[in-house]
């Protein structure tokens, strides 16, 4: 009876370990609810990965949080971020090759003035994402009203539906197209974007970057709707 549990214990520990030992080895990449990093760059990455024998796993993982998980190690790598906040994350190294190029854009509801003279206007609220991250050098010294949101599709639901008078979004090649729904805006600036990984994977980064210009080089991704 004794030797029966004693082998019942070894066996279940034996088997918690393989479970934990096969969660670990999971390759998980953030990712934000934006149109042309779902319909583009996830599936981009998902093949250049798979060519260097790695079968990785996407999380939709809001911008911030994303950040420093990925600083903490916690998570592997991030789809793509423009590069000005990562001197700030002593664990986060940048995939050479640009991965994406986007256009920050301010959406103003209609007859609003629409300039960046907008965010002295402490009347007015302006709706984006990961203000600290992304636009601090902009926003320095702004008194307009800061709305947060985590996600772009919401940041947009959310503006269509006036409850915020301006937003910041970004567009790339794979979702320009929804630019025209909003006559009333103004391009703020252009951002190039990269692949991030923790430090820990320092080791492949040569080896990600060539199967990311040859996926690239394939082509054959489209348009998202």
């Amino acid at each position: 009876m004794k030797y029966s549990v004693v082998l019942l214990l070894v066996l279940s520990c034996s088997l918690f370990a393989q479970a934990v030992k096969q969660e670990d080895t999971r390759f998980v990449i953030s990712y934000v609810e934006h149109k042309g990093i779902i319909h583009y760059y996830v599936p981009l990455l998902e093949q250049a990965y798979r060519k260097i024998g790695i079968e990785p796993k996407f999380e939709l993982i809001n911008d911030k949080r994303a950040l420093k998980l990925l600083d903490q190690g916690l998570i592997d790598a991030d789809t793509a971020k423009s590069l000005e906040f990562v001197d700030a994350y002593k664990n986060i190294i940048v995939v050479p090759t640009p991965i994406s190029q986007i256009d920050v854009v301010l959406l103003c509801q209609p007859k609003l003035q629409c300039d960046l003279s907008i965010l002295k206007n402490s009347n007015r609220s302006l709706g984006l994402i990961a203000a600290k991250e992304f636009y601090k050098e902009l926003l320095s010294g702004s008194t307009i009203s800061l709305v947060e949101f985590s996600s772009f599709e919401t940041l947009l639901k959310i503006f269509s539906q006036d409850k915020v008078d301006y937003a910041i979004v970004v567009f790339d090649d794979y979702s320009k197209d929804a630019l025209s729904t909003y006559p009333n805006h103004f391009f703020i600036q252009q951002k190039i974007g990269y692949h991030l990984l923790n430090k820990k994977h320092q080791a492949i980064v040569k080896q990600l970057d060539e199967a990311i210009k040859s996926v690239r080089a394939q082509g054959g991704f489209v348009k998202s709707n």
